[in-house]
């Protein structure tokens, strides 16, 4: 673990995408501004209150696609910190002005650097008893501890969406814990079966963090989907001999693919000097989230693959443990599993030629069922909730969609499913209802979305004479 403090920093800091440069002479701050012009004219001299810093950064720079570099969508202004033993100033650029200045921090800090974006500072306190994040443009502050490093591998800022990923080391085991960007809130904690993480770091498109232990455990990396959740476990070529495996000294992944986005390859560095390398092409599953459209009331599923992270229901006390769903789809290709320790989120598998996931439907409440139908690649999902019955279709072809049913809302929540196996079309019907009351229908495409046509309601309630034919709509 970290527990030396740094020292002054070099006299010379360039920017991490080289647009900016600054110098350190004395009390003097020399900026400059624009370094690809010539003779490094546009120059910028500060006095600070201190010499010899011990961190001097700049923001770093936001990578953008070439179409919005092109569009000019984003503009981001650009920061540099100046941070000695107990203050740290913070000065904005083009034009330098000065911004922001802490005081009173704690002697002996390992890192101080700017955090989630340039309204953040992140410091890592002597002793990696905690961290504390500074909010430049709130003024509040929020502390995590128990830092297991104060290096970059120690923790990651996912790309774009910039959930904060970071090793802790509160015990005897090695813990990754995962926060929202900006309020830091707990999103999921994992305890890591590690002799001693050495580090972590997110796949640039934000998919994935690896994980790697140290190299007297052999090889083992550790692949955590972007909730934290254990997605693969690597511990090396299949058929080699473990006593001779020396272990992983570092790892990178490859940038995102311009053809899907994706971070294809991840390249594992041994310590016997060889690299071994995993390909990702089919880890990109498409993450899909339950939301509520403001509009109307309804649901509907929205594309979280590269925007958050997943949201897990609260565990019970004692939550049963272990996939309590197996289900395969009619082909045998495709297979849905539910785990119990996050009931709320049906895992979609393809099965050929390797088991992959492709896909994840995360809701609000605990899936009830997931079945297949009995002959068609669809799947559909119930979840238990008491504001009423909705059918959730998802297959491999279209986008994800949630209709409602119009049964009368249960109270417990629990509505039950049973497709039709016996259908002659592709109408595809299914029964949905709860004790006394099932409806038959099916989904049809209306007015740009799936609607539930009824063809029969059954009430328990009612006397059978009293049914007459019932019309679809």
């Amino acid at each position: 673990m970290d527990s030396i403090a740094a020292g002054p920093v070099a006299p010379i800091t360039l920017s991490d995408d080289g647009v900016y440069v600054a110098q350190v002479n004395n009390k003097d701050l020399i900026v400059h501004l624009n370094p690809t012009s010539s003779e490094f004219r546009d120059v910028h001299v500060v006095k600070v209150k201190e010499n010899a810093p011990k961190f001097l950064k700049f923001s770093r720079a936001l990578h953008l696609s070439p179409g919005e570099i092109q569009n000019e969508q984003v503009s981001v202004p650009r920061r540099l910190l100046y941070a000695s033993d107990t203050r740290i100033q913070v000065w904005q650029l083009n034009p330098l002005q000065s911004l922001a200045e802490i005081e009173g921090i704690e002697p002996g800090a390992l890192n101080i650097d700017f955090g989630g974006d340039e309204n953040e500072i992140i410091v890592f306190h002597a002793w990696n008893t905690k961290i504390t994040i500074y909010g430049l443009d709130t003024g509040r502050s929020q502390v995590i501890k128990a830092p297991k490093f104060a290096h970059g591998n120690g923790f990651g800022y996912r790309p774009k969406t910039r959930e904060f990923a970071v090793l802790l080391k509160p015990d005897a085991n090695d813990l990754l814990t995962l926060h929202n960007f900006r309020t830091y809130e707990l999103i999921n904690r994992a305890v890591l079966p590690t002799v001693d993480a050495q580090g972590l770091k997110w796949s640039p498109d934000g998919r994935w963090i690896v994980i790697w232990d140290a190299a007297s455990a052999g090889t083992k990396v550790l692949i955590f989907t972007a909730d934290g959740q254990l997605f693969r476990t690597y511990t090396g070529i299949p058929g080699t001999d473990a006593s001779l495996d020396l272990g992983v000294r570092g790892l990178e992944w490859s940038p995102p693919s311009p053809a899907n986005g994706a971070s294809e390859f991840l390249a594992i560095g041994k310590v016997d000097g060889s690299v071994e390398i995993l390909t990702c092409k089919t880890n990109s599953p498409r993450i899909w989230r339950e939301r509520l459209v403001a509009a109307d009331g309804n649901l509907e599923y929205a594309d979280s693959s590269s925007s958050s992270a997943f949201n897990t229901i609260p565990e019970p006390s004692n939550p049963p443990r272990g996939v309590s769903t197996i289900a395969f789809s009619a082909d045998a290709q495709l297979i849905a599993t539910i785990d119990q320790t996050r009931p709320n989120i049906v895992w979609i598998w393809e099965l050929e030629p390797v088991a992959v996931l492709m896909s994840a439907l995360v809701h609000e409440h605990a899936v009830r069922q997931a079945l297949w139908h009995p002959s068609k690649i669809q799947l559909v999902v119930t979840t238990v909730n008491n504001t009423g019955a909705a059918v959730r279709s998802w297959s491999p072809y279209t986008q994800p969609s949630i209709t409602r049913v119009p049964v009368p809302r249960n109270e417990t929540g629990r509505y039950d499913l049973r497709w039709i196996s016996l259908d002659r079309d592709d109408k595809q019907r299914f029964w949905l209802g709860s004790h006394d009351d099932y409806i038959l229908g099916f989904l049809d495409q209306e007015d740009g979305g799936l609607q539930f046509q009824s063809l029969h309601h059954i009430n328990n309630k009612v006397p059978a004479g009293s049914y007459g034919a019932n019309t679809s709509r």
